[in-house]
């Protein structure tokens, strides 16, 4: 299938003190987003999520909106949707911290849970999201130091 469209988008981030970032996500509608180490890391304060978290947040959003995506298109009235996301961070074999397991338990609830528009949504919903589908197949990083 060929995509007739191509999407690049640009967030710049700032230090602003420690480990404190604020993430501009270029947008009016958007607020800024500060993000922070944990207190366990030395200069960390925890006053805003790490880049750990919002990966494995962003691969639970992603799931949760593909989900609905595609009940909402199969005309499948989604009444409530409860998203719990875990993670997991150890050492690699060189010793250095890497997110090894990400689980996204979904409860959805559904008037009719046999009906045959939503079973195949269960079944296709994670070929659609973009996220948890990049993340798994490993997204090539260029790092550039100006």
């Amino acid at each position: 299938m060929s995509e007739s469209h191509n999407f690049e988008y640009t967030i710049k981030m700032v230090k602003k003190d420690n480990y404190k970032f604020e993430v501009d996500f270029g947008s009016d509608s958007i607020k800024n987003l500060v993000m922070d180490e944990e207190e366990a890391v030395p200069g960390g304060e925890g006053v805003g999520p790490t880049a750990s978290m919002l990966l494995a947040t962003a691969v639970g959003n992603c799931l949760s909106a593909s989900l609905t995506f595609c009940l909402t298109k199969k005309k499948v009235e989604l009444k409530e949707l409860n998203t719990t996301i875990k993670f997991k961070r150890e050492r690699n074999e060189e010793g250095f911290w890497r997110i090894s397991q990400i689980e996204v338990d979904l409860e959805p609830v559904v008037e009719n849970n046999k009906d045959q528009n939503f079973i195949r949504c269960l079944e296709i919903f994670k070929n659609y999201c973009i996220v948890s589908g990049s993340v798994k197949e490993g997204i090539p990083i260029k790092v550039n130091l100006n």
